[in-house]
């Protein structure tokens, strides 16, 4: 039986390629700084340029942080910057989750929840409130930026001119404040009728 020949020196080919998905490349379809400033709105230069720089390198997902979006009730900062299919999905899924976890479909009180026996469902909707916290706080900056790409994709695809263009950028963009404040009091008024439910 007879044994390959081995390698006697260095080999002249090169680092191997790299599947197309692990390389990290700049997209053609990446927003300018024009297009950013005029869909982020005026915090553009002063929040969000160094918020969103991870993305313009590799615009796959990377966590990093957004207070606001942590801080504010979570869905509330994603309606706030138009972010509506986030919205939607931080203002649904703690329920199914808390419902899902817990087999629980009755909408409790807090007078209820503080009762002895539900100390349990306590903890449990502290937990879920915590994650979407931390989700919501981890993703905001991402959803932000792919929402900016696909407003640049539309404009570079319909050829549009570069002033109906801004005035489309700065529609779908920028924020939404009269349906945040709107939010924000129907959160309020729901939150104070199950405080003082019995």
């Amino acid at each position: 039986m007879t044994m390959p020949p081995m390698p006697t020196g260095p080999s002249n080919e090169g680092p191997p390629d790299m599947p197309r998905w692990a390389e990290k490349r700049r997209s053609a379809d990446q927003p300018t700084e024009d297009v950013m400033e005029a869909f982020i709105g005026p915090k553009w230069d002063s929040v969000y340029r160094k918020k969103l720089a991870p993305f313009f390198d590799d615009p796959a997902f990377v966590p990093t942080w957004n207070w606001s979006a942590a801080l504010l009730f979570p869905p509330t900062w994603f309606l706030y910057r138009k972010l509506y299919l986030a919205f939607a999905i931080f203002f649904i899924a703690p329920g199914l989750a808390f419902r899902l976890l817990t087999g629980s479909d009755t909408v409790l009180t807090m007078a209820a929840m503080q009762k002895p026996e539900n100390e349990w469902l306590f903890m449990m909707n502290a937990a879920i409130f915590v994650s979407t916290v931390v989700a919501a706080g981890g993703s905001a900056n991402w959803f932000l930026y792919r929402r900016a790409r696909a407003a640049h994709r539309v404009i570079s695809q319909q050829q549009v001119p570069p002033a109906e263009a801004d005035r489309f950028l700065r529609r779908v963009g920028g924020t939404n404040r009269v349906a945040t404040a709107l939010f924000v009091a129907f959160s309020f008024v729901t939150a104070m009728a199950a405080i003082g439910g019995k």
